[in-house]
């Protein structure tokens, strides 16, 4: 266990050490704020508050219970008590049902996992994804793979 915490740490400081590069992308669809970035985000739900949506975080998003950023990045990590749905992941997203990003550079876990890319592992009893992933699960999905579904063990790259 301790192992494969540490390999889960060291994944997600590698990912933020690679998202320290600003995202021209991210920077124009978002509008301005009073800051480029926040250390730590709370969400609560979508909607009650607009901060999650266009604030990049470099550091830990929490969801209570709900995470969200529909115009944002996590560089670090996104935990949520239900679902997270940060449009950008580069670290770890966690959360107890279900997680989602269009991109993931790290890992995802959860109950049900999805992404449209994943550049890491999804870890989770569901994962879904479109055109790139490590996934480790019961029922694992890749829609561009040469063998979209396998249980258990699924890569595409």
């Amino acid at each position: 266990m301790k192992f494969f915490l540490s390999i889960l740490t060291a994944f997600a400081l590698l990912a933020v050490a690679h998202a320290q590069a600003p995202r021209k992308a991210q920077a124009q669809a978002a509008p301005q704020t009073s800051s480029d970035y926040e250390f730590f985000s709370l969400a609560f739900f979508p909607g009650v508050s607009t901060s999650p949506d266009y604030v990049n975080v470099y550091g830990v998003r929490l969801g209570a219970p709900v995470s969200f950023g529909d115009h944002s990045f996590v560089a670090g990590t996104e935990l949520a008590v239900l679902a997270g749905m940060t449009s950008e992941i580069y670290g770890l997203q966690a959360a107890g049902f279900f997680v989602t990003a269009n991109k993931v550079e790290g890992i995802q876990f959860s109950i049900v996992n999805n992404a449209k890319k994943v550049y890491g592992l999804q870890l989770g009893l569901i994962n879904l994804s479109e055109d790139a992933a490590f996934q480790i699960g019961l029922i694992n999905y890749i829609k561009n793979s040469k063998v979209p579904f396998l249980p258990i063990i699924n890569i595409c790259f």
